[in-house]
């Protein structure tokens, strides 16, 4: 996988506690996470969108400082402290705005699909305009993956898998697995966890189904050398300007978040599972009535 080739000699900031604008941070690897590469977002939606020229700079940025660009798999497999993993969730449509981008910037990246809505609509973003948003073909994934960018799985449906029994979040992982590698002919190694939500058994799952890394949100960088399925990422959104994204890869996230984020997420999983309980007896109780309706005319 092609890389930019880095800029002069690495300085160290071993014992010096200061920040080196032109250093990487050894033991840590930043990764990178977008989302939309374009410019038609709606108000919601839109610090998600980060638009074509922007992300040129971004990169531009990092690349000047000497950072280099690869996929998640190839950074996790040949760690260097001047690298920097790149990563898209989604796999909208608009990704095909960056793929240019980054081959001019010699780059790599990984871009993480939901299987089932390959060809169709991102349906899981209920909340928002962009539910109508196209999510690219096979034929589409396919000259991605030729042009040197990794696929990875975003899981099959997009859904909650902290959530969901055991016997679903597995079927669920491995059917996307399985559709990757037959309908690209690619050994899919990568899984990013659908919303960034997974627990030990969503994080065991995706080992057993082949995968070796799975990554997050996390609002932090990822110390190498650590749990290969709990790889933390950085947001990078339209408010990220191109003079901030040095020391967003050499400091990381915003710690505050980073703490609001831990004390929340016993009750949000909580509120959740209860959210989804709910549904499925609604769906089930629905069912039901269907069916004796049926039998009541029969």
């Amino acid at each position: 996988m092609r890389v930019v080739g880095l800029r002069g000699e690495t300085t160290s900031t071993e014992n010096t506690g200061s920040y080196l604008p032109n250093a990487g941070v050894p033991g840590y690897l930043p990764v990178l996470m977008y989302h939309s590469i374009g410019t038609s977002a709606s108000r919601e939606f839109r610090r998600w969108q980060v638009g074509p020229e922007l992300f040129t700079d971004q990169l531009a940025a990092l690349s000047e400082a000497g950072y280099r660009f690869t996929g998640l798999s190839d950074a996790l497999d040949n760690p260097h402290d001047r690298t920097i993993a790149l990563t898209f969730d989604d796999a909208f449509h608009d990704f095909s705005a960056a793929v240019p981008v980054l081959q001019a910037a010699g780059a790599g990246a990984t871009l993480y699909v939901p299987t089932a809505h390959v060809g169709g609509k991102a349906t899981w973003l209920a909340d928002y305009a962009e539910a109508d948003l196209n999510i690219m073909s096979w034929a589409e994934l396919r000259a991605v993956a030729d042009a040197g960018i990794e696929i990875g799985s975003h899981g099959h449906e997009h859904a909650e898998l902290d959530v969901r029994p055991d016997d679903e979040l597995r079927r669920d992982i491995s059917t996307s697995r399985a559709m990757l590698i037959d309908q690209l002919g690619v050994a899919a190694r990568s899984f990013c966890y659908p919303f960034g939500y997974h627990t030990f058994e969503v994080r065991s799952a995706v080992a057993a189904a082949g995968f070796t890394s799975g990554c997050e949100v996390g609002y932090r960088r990822h110390r190498t050398g650590t749990d290969p399925f709990a790889v933390g990422r950085l947001i990078v959104t339209a408010d990220t300007r191109p003079e901030q994204m040095v020391e967003l890869v050499t400091r990381g996230q915003n710690d505050m978040i980073t703490e609001l984020r831990r004390r929340t997420r016993t009750p949000w999983r909580a509120y959740r599972a209860a959210r989804y309980r709910a549904a499925r007896l609604r769906a089930s109780r629905s069912t039901g009535s269907r069916n004796a309706g049926s039998q009541d005319l029969a």
